[in-house]
């Protein structure tokens, strides 16, 4: 309930700092905008309880010795700090650099060959939403391979040998996870790439064995 009433303000701070001067929003259905707060509302409760579920599901599977891995309180507190820090920093590099440079540049693109931009408010606040949410979670890719290295789950000899298979795997992200245009996907799919190379970086100095 909370996050539904907030949903109004979201789209109404979007709006405002994203929505170029001269383009107008418009519904295309009677039920557009209600959906539209109903998706952002879904988006902000799963963002909030996300990291209790994560730690519920941690707690159970080490309970049920499912993962055999040596996990103490400061390393969740400072993981799941350096997680939140990571996440606020890709979500904000989206919303404050990313989204205005490339959203000005479609609207001058289009109006340089005389359209008038009038964007449906359901397509354009979830593409505002999708992609500040995916640039969070690209932004948490160097802590989770740091994670699973330092734990023995991946190795970074096995990171290394199949670099080009995660390349094609970054670029398949991309073209899953957005719209099916090839500017979106390169969006995604390429920062995906540079941030899996930063990881290799930071596990060769930070992660566990190297072999």
């Amino acid at each position: 309930m909370i996050s539904f009433q907030l949903a109004g303000s979201v789209i109404s701070t979007i709006k405002e700092d994203l929505l170029p001067e001269g383009a107008k929003l418009v519904y295309v259905s009677p039920l557009e905008v209600m959906l539209l707060k109903m998706k952002i509302s879904l988006v902000i409760g799963l963002f909030v309880l996300l990291p209790m579920v994560m730690f519920l599901v941690i707690k159970y599977l080490l309970k049920k010795n499912a993962i055999n891995v040596n996990i103490n309180k400061k390393m969740v507190a400072v993981s799941s700090i350096f997680a939140v820090i990571a996440f606020l920093a890709g979500a904000s590099y989206a919303y404050y650099m990313m989204l205005p440079l490339f959203i000005n540049y479609l609207y001058l693109n289009a109006a340089a060959s005389g359209v008038v931009a009038t964007y449906s408010i359901f397509s354009f606040i979830s593409f505002a939403v999708q992609a500040s949410l995916i640039f969070g979670v690209v932004f948490e890719t160097p802590l989770v391979l740091t994670l699973l290295t330092r734990f023995n789950i991946v190795q970074y000899g096995t990171l290394l040998k199949y670099r080009k298979h995660i390349y094609v795997l970054c670029l398949v992200v991309g073209a899953v996870i957005t719209p099916p245009d090839i500017i979106s996907q390169a969006m995604v799919g390429i920062p995906l790439v540079v941030f899996f190379e930063l990881s290799l970086v930071i596990v060769r100095f930070a992660g566990g064995t190297k072999k």
